[in-house]
């Protein structure tokens, strides 16, 4: 896998039910020769159930069509609702995106 097959999308403050509409759009545009996707949640502060509704839809969709899904950065806020929820357990979470990238830059 290269750099180019790596997808790093940045979703906005607020993952919501306000917001997850459009992150959803903006995953659908995916180039289709992406082999991996990186979630950079370092910048988002909130999450709620549409928002982890978006994701899990999002790790189904990469399942079946064989791609790595992996989030990062997540802020203290949206880590404990990943623990609330041990939605943790079905993603795999690294510390930034550039850790991210690196691992499935080794995948090959």
């Amino acid at each position: 896998m290269d750099a180019t097959q790596v997808v790093t999308v940045t979703p906005k403050e607020r993952l919501d039910s306000a917001s997850a509409g459009e992150f959803k759009a903006e995953l659908a545009t995916v180039a289709p020769s992406a082999k991996g996707i990186v979630i950079d949640l370092a910048a988002t502060t909130f999450i709620d159930s549409a928002g982890l509704g978006a994701l899990v839809s999002l790790l189904k969709n990469c399942t079946q069509r064989g791609l790595r899904l992996y989030l990062a950065g997540l802020t203290p806020q949206v880590r404990q609702i990943f623990e609330l929820t041990r939605l943790y357990r079905l993603f795999d979470i690294f510390e930034t995106a550039a850790q991210a990238r690196t691992d499935l830059l080794g995948q090959a």
